[in-house]
């Protein structure tokens, strides 16, 4: 079994798309920690989501881009703040001349 710390303030979000899936169970081998699990029809579910260490190893092998892995930390959301706040200031307007309109 693998053994990793968790870093303070980061939640992992797991993102299963069904619609995308084909139920290989290549995820639910990779994942280290046992946070997937593959329910009675063969599709992966999240099982565990405490047990995520957020390697992204599930997402790297997904032969079909059916499942993403989100580290939710609270300085991303920061950064986040920031951004939003450099928008609202209009440091970063288009100047008229830059405008194009649909179909030019």
């Amino acid at each position: 079994m693998v053994e990793a710390k968790k870093k303070k303030g980061e939640e992992p979000k797991i993102d299963i798309y069904k619609a995308w899936c084909k139920a290989c169970g290549i995820c639910v081998a990779f994942c280290p920690t046992g946070v997937l699990a593959k329910d009675e029809a063969g599709y992966p579910y999240v099982k565990e989501i405490e047990k995520c260490i957020n390697c992204g190893w599930c997402e790297i092998r997904c032969p079909d881009f059916a499942i993403t892995v989100e580290a939710r930390t609270k300085e991303r959301k920061k950064v986040e703040g920031k951004i939003g706040e450099k928008e609202s200031k209009g440091e970063d307007e288009v100047s008229p001349e830059r405008m194009v309109a649909p179909g030019q």
